[in-house]
């Protein structure tokens, strides 16, 4: 018995330890009226209203990304096709629009759920290292369904 509590100790405290071995969400301070905002209202008049979700990944992808990419991307087209845009951006890519700092990314996956109202991001919200999740993949279903639902619908 003590040598299970030590073992479940020690793993919490590596996990604590590495931020990068967490999944964490927050709400963001991002800019309202960026480019790529911009650029994206523009694009096509149905898209002054019509939020984001977007899947930031870096150069290094992780063991579990690929597939947790797609596990994302089949949510999205299961719940979400008629209502939200979805982009799959390496935020690393030099590009004219610097998402990285905008969204504060630094992990190897991200989703970022951008409000758009009016042309405008009117919230957004991060949820870092959903990969972490894929061990379940009902229990990674639900939440990333429970996440976007909670936000999109405040």
């Amino acid at each position: 018995m003590l040598k299970r509590i030590l073992v479940f100790y020690f793993v919490l405290t590596i996990i604590g330890t590495f931020p990068a071995l967490r999944a964490f969400s927050q709400y963001l301070n991002a800019p309202a009226n960026p480019d790529y905002l911009q650029q994206y209202v523009e694009a096509d008049p149905q898209n002054w209203n019509k939020s984001i979700i977007y899947v930031f990944y870096n150069n290094n992808l992780c063991d579990g990304c690929a597939a947790a990419m797609g596990m994302i991307y089949n949510i999205y087209e299961q719940n979400y096709s008629n209502q939200y845009s979805y982009f799959e951006i390496n935020y690393e890519d030099p590009g004219e629009f610097n998402f990285q700092t905008d969204f504060d990314l630094t992990q190897p996956l991200n989703i970022v759920l951008v409000r758009v109202r009016d042309g405008l991001n009117m919230g957004s919200y991060k949820i870092e290292n959903p990969q972490i999740w894929m061990s379940d993949p009902s229990y990674f279903t639900q939440n990333i369904l429970t996440q976007i639902n909670n936000f999109f619908n405040s």
